[in-house]
């Protein structure tokens, strides 16, 4: 089976339960071979009345529906991303990248104050390592920001959907609607070539 990219091992950052899986489900279970680490950075967004533990609970129950077996997931210590500052987020998640292909994190564009945040850390992160950078797509994220590779997940979107509805907490917000999960995995280009559901991302750096 193939690699996501030819990598052995991602990390991806996930400012809030749901934002990896959101964005990036199919993905993970279309590349088995890679192994794929997602950190969740807190517990909810400052100011969500849904924040809390429990939303780290969803997110396993997510996974356990989606029978992935190549991810793994981190939870770290803190409700909200507020609670320390930047150069701390960096030296944390720092400390899972000595074997790391690449990060995968929100984009500069996002419309999320924490996802901007969040995506901030990219350039620190990878300043003196060979480790590739990759964005990800995420509901909030603004029409400027230009996706330049795609992923077909045809074969996963079924699942991911399903297993996407175990965000109970989260399921009344309007990127939970099905006209809107359909809009999200849609791309104009992507349809005149048959492609039809897809995840979409932005290479920063690759390194091969």
């Amino acid at each position: 089976m193939s690699k996501f990219l030819n990598f052995n091992k991602v990390l991806c950052l996930s400012p809030h339960p749901d934002d990896v899986e959101y964005s990036m489900l199919g993905t993970i279970l279309k590349y088995p071979n890679t192994k794929f680490i997602s950190i969740q950075l807190a517990q909810g967004g400052d100011c969500d009345e849904t924040t809390g533990e429990h939303r780290l609970g969803e997110v396993e129950k997510v996974w356990k529906k989606s029978q992935c077996q190549n991810i793994k997931i981190i939870n770290t210590p803190y409700k909200f991303i507020k609670e320390i500052p930047e150069e701390k987020w960096v030296n944390l998640i720092e400390k899972f990248i000595d074997d790391i292909d690449a990060i995968i994190l929100p984009n500069e564009t996002d419309s999320h104050f924490e996802h901007r945040f969040i995506s901030g850390f990219g350039p620190a992160l990878i300043r003196n390592k060979n480790i590739s950078l990759i964005q990800y797509y995420t509901p909030s994220t603004q029409d400027e920001w230009a996706p330049n590779f795609y992923v077909d997940i045809k074969d996963q979107y079924s699942k991911k959907i399903s297993s996407l509805q175990e965000f109970k907490s989260q399921t009344h917000r309007y990127y939970f609607r099905d006209d809107v999960l359909r809009s999200f995995h849609s791309d104009f280009q992507c349809a005149k070539k048959g492609i039809h559901y897809i995840e979409k991302y932005k290479i920063i750096n690759l390194f091969e």
